[in-house]
């Protein structure tokens, strides 16, 4: 079955999707090393993801190989792949791509739920905030489905720019627009020395089984 997340990658090679389950034994032993002592949910959340880059890696052609997380916690991915993974509730999902036609690419799902105020604030900016509050939002989804929208999409972006810039982002560093075209986004960093490849970049997002999906893709 084709997972609903193919659709907002165009250049991206493999896309696997699974639900969360302990599979200690399936992994390499150096992954394993990693999250020995993690709480059940978090072994199950990095074992599903090592299985599905497991299988992306086998359609792409690519040898097997430990995904390690570097210092940062980021994955260490192989030469000439790159590739994203996301968690949500009951659901794990992984993106890779080759480089080139790619050069890097970010995906997050959430699921839909009502987020607090304070975390809203954390979000947006006084722009989005104004927009998303005014009577010229006239979308057919929920304040709180477009709110976990701009959460996502900011996520998906800051994975996407990341193994680029080695730079962190506050979400109040980015702003996102909504086209009238559905289905499309745009992130603008809005500090001023921030590398222009990765200044503006668009993405796609979609609702689907009570989640948002969002991706973002930067071509070689």
């Amino acid at each position: 079955m084709t997972s609903p997340l193919r659709g907002l990658f165009s250049l991206a090679s493999f896309v696997g999707d699974d639900v969360p389950r302990l599979a200690d034994d399936e992994i390499h032993p150096e992954e394993l090393a990693h999250v020995r002592h993690a709480v059940a949910t978090r072994r199950a959340e990095f074992a599903t993801a090592r299985l599905c880059v497991k299988r992306g890696f086998a359609a792409m052609g690519v040898a097997p190989t430990p995904l390690l997380p570097a210092a940062d916690g980021s994955p260490k991915w192989p030469d000439g792949v790159v590739g994203s993974i996301t968690h949500t509730r009951d659901y794990c999902a992984v993106v890779l791509g080759r480089e080139p036609p790619l050069r890097a690419l970010g995906v997050d799902v959430e699921t839909v739920r009502a987020l607090e105020s304070g975390v809203v604030e954390l979000i947006l900016t006084a722009r989005e905030h104004a927009w998303l509050y005014s009577s010229e939002r006239r979308s057919a989804r929920s304040l709180e489905e477009e709110t976990l929208l701009f959460f996502s999409a900011k996520e998906a972006f800051y994975k996407c720019q990341y193994p680029l810039t080695r730079r962190m982002l506050d979400f109040k560093d980015v702003e996102l627009d909504l086209p009238p075209q559905d289905g499309r986004f745009f992130v603008t960093v809005q500090k001023r020395d921030w590398p222009r490849v990765v200044a503006r970049l668009g993405g796609r997002f979609a609702f689907v089984g009570g989640r948002v999906l969002c991706g973002v893709e930067l071509a070689a």
